[in-house]
């Protein structure tokens, strides 16, 4: 298994358990660094996307230090998004 397919089954399985527990608990933000370290372009669109679903039901942090996400954070995100560029 590569080190990205390892990294999406890994979100995968943190965001169905989020979700679990978001039908059971008060809301907490989802706070995530770099999540898509290991991702190439189609997978981290696939996993941006997936955290714009999540954010339907809670508030997401998405920490990053690659510059090239964020035109696909602003495709994915549309107008929803703050971009914080330190």
């Amino acid at each position: 298994m590569s080190d990205g397919t390892r990294d999406q089954l890994y979100m995968a399985l943190r965001l169905a358990a989020l979700e679990l527990h978001l039908e059971q608990a008060t809301t907490l933000p989802f706070i995530a660094d770099d999540l898509f370290v290991n991702y190439d372009n189609a997978r981290s669109k696939a996993g941006l996307e997936a955290l714009r679903k999540l954010s339907e039901q809670t508030q997401v942090l998405f920490l990053s230090h690659h510059d090239h996400l964020i035109p696909t954070v602003l495709e994915v995100f549309g107008k929803q998004v703050n971009v914080v560029v330190l």
